[in-house]
C-alpha cells in the first residue's frame, strides 16, 4: 500500500487514538510502591503523633510555670486596677460638657498679620516681623500649640513653623527696601 493510500485511509476512517500499554514491570514497581506506602504512613503517623505529645507536655509545663510566677501574681491586680482607675478618668473627662481652657493670647493691633490686595501681606517690614516672631516665640515657650497661636494671630499654622524653624531670628532678605538700593 502507497503512503497516499494510507492517508486517504485514515482520512477516511477519522482520528484513531494509539493505545498505550505499560509494561508489566512497571506495574509490579508501581504496586509495590503503594505497597511500601501503606505499610510506611502508619508507623510516620505514630511517630509524628508522639512528637505531638512530647511538645504538648512541654508547653503545659511551661505554662504551668509562668502561671506560678509569684512576681506575676502580685502585680496582676494592681495593673488591671490601674487599667480601671485610667478607663474612669477618660470617662469622666468625656462627660464634662465645659469649655477647653484656651490661653489668653495677647495679639497688639500693630503686628498683627493684615491682608493687603490679592492676599498679599501688608506688614512685612523686618522690625514688625522681628517683633511679630519674638511674640509667637515668647508665646510657644509659654506652652501654646502653634495651631492656637495661629488661630489667635489669624495666620496658618505653617508661618509659624517657618519662624521656629528660622529659630525665631527674622532677617531682612531681599525686601523692597533692598530692591531699590540695587
Amino acid at each position: 500500500m502507497s503512503l497516499i493510500k494510507a492517508f486517504n485511509a485514515t482520512q477516511e476512517r477519522g482520528f484513531v487514538p494509539y493505545r498505550r500499554i505499560t509494561p508489566t514491570y512497571k506495574t509490579l514497581a508501581e504496586e509495590a510502591k503503594e505497597f511500601e506506602y501503606t505499610l510506611t504512613i502508619p508507623r510516620k503517623l505514630r511517630e509524628l503523633e508522639e512528637r505531638i505529645e512530647n511538645i504538648e507536655t512541654t508547653l503545659s509545663l511551661m505554662r504551668q510555670s509562668r502561671d506560678n510566677d509569684p512576681v506575676k501574681a502580685y502585680l496582676e491586680p494592681i495593673a488591671s486596677r490601674i487599667g480601671q482607675i485610667e478607663a474612669q478618668i477618660g470617662l469622666e473627662k468625656a462627660k464634662t460638657n465645659g469649655q477647653i481652657d484656651i490661653p489668653n493670647i495677647i495679639v497688639p493691633e500693630e503686628l498683627r498679620v493684615l491682608k493687603g490686595k490679592l492676599g498679599r501681606c501688608n506688614n512685612r517690614k523686618y522690625e514688625i516681623v522681628r517683633r511679630r516672631w519674638s511674640l509667637w516665640k515668647a508665646q510657644y515657650d509659654a506652652g501654646i500649640p502653634m495651631n492656637t497661636i495661629a488661630r489667635a494671630w489669624k495666620c496658618d499654622h505653617g508661618t509659624i513653623a517657618y519662624a521656629r524653624s528660622n529659630g525665631w531670628k527674622a532677617s531682612p532678605g531681599w525686601g523692597r527696601a533692598k530692591r531699590a538700593k540695587r
